[in-house]
């Protein structure tokens, strides 16, 4: 009986959180990609604005691409960890 009992539990908990699927990896994948190219876009345009006004080219560009992709990787490892948390 036990064994039943969490079967429907498990059951009614599936047909609350309603259909996602599809559109939730969706919109899971946008974000994740929008995360990451946003911040290397702004860390390249912020090292290149750096490099012309100090004339240090390409030094400031290669490190705000590098930021970037570490500020989007961790950004990227956030939105994960709420995402599994709701699961």
């Amino acid at each position: 009986m036990p064994v039943k009992r969490e079967k429907k539990k498990e059951n009614e908990q599936k047909k609350k959180q309603g259909p996602g699927g599809v559109f939730q990896a969706m919109a899971l994948a946008t974000t994740i990609g929008m995360e990451l190219a946003i911040m290397v876009v702004l860390g390249y345009y912020g090292g290149h604005y750096l490099d012309v006004r100090l004339g240090t080219a390409p030094w400031f560009l290669l490190g705000g691409i590098l930021l970037g992709l570490a500020v989007g990787t961790m950004g990227i490892y956030k939105t994960l960890q709420g995402f599994f948390e709701r699961e």
